[in-house]
């Protein structure tokens, strides 16, 4: 099944940057999308989030690392869906790639998974899809 997207509304948009602003202040960081990337892995890596937050830790977290995203590569938000997945995710039209941050956050916190935010975006610059095509990441 394909990946449906849309813009974000000026709303949507607004709360995203609200929840980053939330986590520089959570984190302390209000540096490059390298440092603030960096600081997330420090936090996953040093604290046991509580699992009761693991939602809203998600969308702050995710939201820092997709404004990090953003401003770094220029990726774009756009909601998304496919089959019984939807939600926010950062998007590369031109690298054919989308990654739903917020419910990769969550998996990490509830799950326990291990992080591979650091890594992966120091790759995106390497990452190469179908223009215009959506693969999901994570």
């Amino acid at each position: 099944m394909s990946i449906i997207a849309r813009e974000l509304t000026k709303a949507e948009e607004a709360e995203i940057i609200r929840l980053k602003e939330e986590g520089e202040v959570m984190l302390q960081t209000d540096g490059t999308p390298e440092e603030r990337v960096a600081k997330i892995a420090e936090y996953i890596k040093k604290t046991s989030p509580d699992l009761d937050l693991a939602e809203e830790l998600g969308y702050v977290l995710g939201s820092l690392y997709g404004e990090a995203v953003r401003e770094k590569y220029n990726w774009q938000w756009l909601f998304v869906s496919e089959n019984d997945l939807e939600g926010y995710a950062i998007t590369s039209k031109d690298h054919g790639y989308t990654f739903m941050v917020h419910d990769y956050f969550m998996q990490v916190i509830v799950q326990n998974k291990p992080d591979n935010s650091m890594v992966l975006f120091e790759l995106m610059t390497d990452m190469t899809g179908n223009r215009n095509g959506f693969r999901m990441i994570g």
